[in-house]
């Protein structure tokens, strides 16, 4: 089984450096040429199934991927970006930062202090979630020689790939969020999986 894992493309909470989570924010301009060059450079891959999270800026760059082939988009709860509850559309950038709780960096630069917001979702909870769906899939015999499209989040990402690594919260963001539309490449054999690339774009 290969699983093409890919993150949305860009829209204008990702530019303003704003909190989005699970807010339904659509692809900006940009976030819907960085899918179309995702799409060109996927354009060989010959796709069994297809999941994406339900956020629309997520299935949007899975239909832009999926191009003209004939596959169902299915959406998935395993692949929803994690709920930064209260703070949703508040800003991280320092010299407009207004997030009420003054050490909420901790979630980038020390995931193991950080505090879930009013609301939001635990990173522990996120990641057995998001890991939770992929074993799942991996475990599945009718998808042993599938090759599968999955479009997600930067933080739900990293919860699938530091969950199926059993990575401690404090190495969360070993190996850096991903940029929109990079993808990464899963080969999964058996209950087992190797992670043949990680953060690839094609722009």
């Amino acid at each position: 089984m290969n699983i093409y894992l890919v993150r949305h493309g860009e829209t204008d909470y990702n530019k303003g450096k704003r909190l989005q989570g699970v807010t339904d924010i659509p692809l900006n301009a940009r976030g819907v040429e960085l899918a179309r060059r995702t799409a060109e450079g996927l354009k060989e891959v010959q796709f069994d199934r297809i999941y994406t999270s339900p956020l629309i800026r997520a299935r949007k760059t899975a239909e832009i991927i999926r191009g003209d082939r004939d596959l169902e988009i299915i959406p998935a709860e395993g692949l929803k970006e994690i709920s930064f509850g209260d703070y949703e559309g508040l800003t991280v950038l320092k010299e407009t930062y207004n997030i009420p709780d003054p050490d909420f960096l901790d979630f980038f630069n020390a995931p193991e202090k950080y505090h879930t917001p009013p609301n939001g979702e635990s990173i522990e909870h996120m990641k057995k979630r998001t890991t939770a769906f992929m074993r799942e899939i991996f475990q599945a015999p009718e998808n042993q020689k599938l090759t599968i499209l999955m479009t997600s989040h930067g933080a739900a990402i990293r919860g699938i790939l530091s969950g199926l690594q059993d990575l401690p919260v404090s190495k969360f963001w070993e190996g850096g969020v991903h940029k929109n539309c990079a993808v990464t490449l899963i080969h999964a054999e058996q209950g087992r999986f190797e992670i043949v690339f990680e953060n690839r774009v094609y722009y």
